[in-house]
């Protein structure tokens, strides 16, 4: 019996020696071959800078990945490895960890084209999802090769589906030979241009303008308290002999006049409320955006991102590499391999031509100015230089002198708080303060403000 314990001992105290001479890391970093080869990187953190800050440490080809652990708290964590390590684990049935996972896509850099469609079938009856794809494709290539010289088809999109009963659900990557966007910025950019018809034909919006003096007027956000010589017009209709022609077209954004014709109605939808919308989602091209990964679900949920039934790409399988493990490479938006040949597409405004288009194209504006909600959203689409901005007086007094008219009157008394003059289209946009008498609802505004929006013929 002492002789057993003393072997017992003996074996312990060898196990000690080893583990001192041998400790265990404090951290466990999981490799992928053999014991031998350098630790892989596998490291997670509880928020996203923290994860690109630790990138910038890293000699590996590392990416940010977001992990969803439930619904209720919306708490996501960031995990920083390759995509050869993440593949590793995705397929080896961790799926507590890894079952909801998401590709971030860091601003500023180069991506795939991308977009995230969807629509809810019990009040989309008629709605054929898949041929709303296949035109989808159709127009998406037809503008590639108008605006970049870019050749693609069905053939070079990877088309992903996680549809359910109530729900359809897909995504796209476009993949056209050695061809990227500069950033998920400029693929927001340029889905928004060649969308823009089909935008004008959700949207309601209101221009009211005056048969009198200093050219024609447009009241926005909430049109005016003016008097019986008004018309009114409504974005959307067939009224383009009304407008002005304000369109300032940039040599990378001219919008084909060969597109005009194109039939965008199969892109509106109708959503819960019974309202228009979009079937593409135009709130993906956000920075540092979250996008949900093939064989991925949403927390709560068990229904995967898929190949889809009709999806024609087919990826190449390099070396040791499985035609799954291809679909996944393929299917990550920022999986770019540098080359010498590569082509990046630009669809970006500069800063006057962005202040500009989100001024007159955004639903809400700044809190500080005290608007709520600006119906700016009545004119064609606007790609203007922004040169000369101001308070009060603007430098064509007389112009002033008639807007202070407008605004001063019935016991109250407006005054323009912000002017805003365009040379190249000589259009001049006022802030109106004090003064929210909107005609279209037949009562001042609680908190909106107005706008009048100047040009000449």
């Amino acid at each position: 019996m002492e002789r057993k314990w003393q072997e017992r001992l003996k074996k312990v105290e060898e196990l000690a020696s080893h583990y001192e001479r041998h400790p265990l890391p404090t951290v466990y970093r999981p490799r992928l071959s053999k014991p031998s080869m350098p630790s892989s990187v596998w490291k997670i953190f509880s928020r996203q800078a923290e994860a690109f800050n630790y990138i910038k440490t890293c000699q590996e080809d590392v990416h940010v990945f977001a992990l969803e652990k439930s619904t209720k708290s919306g708490q996501r964590f960031y995990l920083v490895t390759t995509y050869k390590e993440l593949w590793f684990y995705y397929t080896q049935g961790y799926k507590s960890s890894l079952m909801h996972c998401y590709e971030v896509i860091p601003e500023k850099d180069a991506c795939k084209l991308y977009f995230d469609l969807e629509y809810y079938k019990p009040v989309n009856p008629y709605a054929d999802g898949k041929r709303m794809v296949m035109k989808l494709i159709e127009l998406v290539s037809q503008k590639l090769k108008e605006l970049y010289d870019v050749n693609c088809s069905s053939k070079d999109v990877l088309n992903l589906d996680s549809s359910t009963d109530e729900k359809f659900s897909r995504h796209l990557i476009f993949l056209p030979q050695k061809t990227v966007f500069k950033d998920n910025t400029h693929v927001g950019n340029f889905v928004r241009t060649i969308l823009q018809p089909a935008i004008r034909l959700t949207e309601s919006r209101t221009a009211v303008i005056p048969t009198e003096e200093a050219g024609h007027v447009f009241q926005c956000s909430a049109g005016a308290g003016l008097n019986g010589s008004l018309t009114n017009i409504t974005a959307g209709e067939d009224d383009s002999k009304d407008w002005p022609d304000i369109a300032h077209k940039t040599k990378d954004m001219e919008m084909p006049h060969q597109g005009e014709n194109l039939d965008f109605s199969f892109l509106i939808v109708n959503n819960k409320e019974g309202n228009k919308q979009l079937f593409v989602d135009l709130g993906v091209y956000t920075k540092n955006r979250n996008f949900r990964m093939y064989k991925s679900s949403k927390a709560g949920k068990n229904v995967i991102l898929k190949i889809a039934e009709d999806n024609e790409f087919i990826p190449n399988c390099e070396k040791d590499v499985s035609l799954e493990e291809a679909y996944f490479l393929s299917s990550l938006i920022c999986n770019i391999r540098a080359s010498d040949d590569i082509k990046i597409l630009s669809s970006g405004f500069s800063e006057e031509e962005r202040k500009m288009s989100a001024f007159l194209n955004s639903k809400t504006t700044r809190n500080s100015t005290g608007y709520d909600v600006i119906d700016v959203h009545v004119l064609p689409m606007v790609y203007m230089k922004y040169p000369m901005e101001g308070y009060q007086g603007s430098p064509y007094p007389e112009i002033d002198n008639f807007v202070h008219s407008l605004v001063n009157k019935d016991g109250i008394q407006g005054g323009i708080r912000q002017w805003s003059y365009f040379s190249l289209k000589e259009l001049l946009i006022y802030d109106i303060s004090g003064y929210r008498w909107c005609e279209n609802i037949g009562r001042a505004h609680k908190s909106n403000n107005i706008m009048y929006v100047l040009y000449s013929v």
